[in-house]
Parts: structure tokens; C-alpha cells; sequence
């Protein structure tokens, strides 16, 4: 019964070798549940990139703000070059463009 608990398909087995992973990786985080910072019962709970190291945890945030950031401003500067606005009316920049030979 034991072998199936841990087997190599089993959500079971999968945390477990999460939870071995990521406390040999991360330092705090063996040193929170050794203190009793961290209970069992939250660290059998906690999502993979809650267990990562602080270090890592701060370098996704800032590539996920940076992303943002750069998807922010190439949507905003598309839009102020995409359109120009002709007699009154809007007219794709690129397409003029293309008709001019520019």
C-alpha cells in the first residue's frame, strides 16, 4: 500500500518529490519548518513556486513585470502608430504606408 502511495503516477508521489526537492534547494524554507515557522500541514499545501527560494521568487517577479511592462508599451505605441486620423476619419498608418511606396 505504501509503494502505490508514492508511485511514480500518483499526486502523492509527485509532492512528495516537490517537497525533497525544493527543501534541499532552499535553505529558509527547511529553516521555517525546522523552527516550526512553517507548519506541515501549510507546507504539504504550498503551490511549487510558493516553495522556491526567495532569490528565485524575486527574479520571476521581476521578469513578470518586466513582460508587462514591455507588452504594455509596444500595445500602446502599436496603437498611436497603427492609426492617423484623415478628414475626419481613421485610417490604418500601415496601409497608407503601403499605398505611397514609403
Amino acid at each position: 500500500a505504501r509503494a502505490a502511495c508514492v508511485s511514480q503516477g500518483s499526486v502523492y508521489g509527485k509532492q512528495l518529490r516537490l517537497l525533497c526537492a525544493n527543501i534541499g534547494r532552499n535553505p529558509s524554507l527547511l529553516s521555517k519548518l525546522l523552527s516550526g515557522e512553517l507548519s506541515t500541514a501549510r507546507l504539504v499545501r504550498m503551490a511549487q513556486h510558493e516553495l522556491a527560494p526567495d532569490d528565485l521568487k524575486e527574479m520571476r517577479a521581476v521578469a513578470r513585470q518586466r513582460s508587462f511592462d514591455q507588452a504594455v508599451a509596444q500595445r500602446a505605441g502599436e496603437e498611436e502608430r497603427r492609426f492617423v486620423s484623415r478628414n475626419g476619419s481613421m485610417v490604418e498608418l500601415e496601409r497608407e504606408r503601403g499605398e505611397d511606396g514609403e
